[in-house]
């Protein structure tokens, strides 16, 4: 069977939280290896995630060690939505938004509230 690994690179502005771990972890850079294994199909040949592997490098019982945990993609992708959603947020409350922006935002609120169509925005910006 063939395996290959493929790195990727992940930054996260806020502290940001992944399921079964008690604590969140800091806003920075994060490197996650992923290993996929080659399925062959009939016509097809994929591979498919078998493993991925979040590294944190400085703990706090050492700034040189390094730890690595097991994650879902799918997960880390939600916390990188979620991330950006709070930057989006902070900049609503900060008033970092032109006019038409905030116009546009009205809209979708009005709409989400009162029209019978929904906004694909609506479960977003409530």
């Amino acid at each position: 069977m063939s395996v290959r690994t493929i790195n990727r690179v992940y930054s996260f502005k806020h502290p940001f939280h992944l399921l079964g771990r008690a604590q969140s972890l800091p806003a920075g850079t994060y490197c996650v290896e992923t290993y996929e294994e080659l399925e062959k199909g009939d016509s097809f040949v994929t591979y498919q995630p078998v493993l991925s592997l979040l590294h944190i490098n400085g703990t706090s019982v050492s700034s040189n060690a390094r730890v690595s945990i097991q994650v879902s993609l799918e997960e880390l992708d939600l916390a990188i939505m979620m991330d950006e959603l709070a930057t989006e947020e902070i900049a609503l409350l900060n008033g970092n938004i032109s006019e038409q922006e905030q116009h546009l935002l009205g809209e979708l609120r009005r709409v989400s509230r009162f029209g019978t169509a929904r906004s694909p925005f609506s479960s977003v910006i409530r």
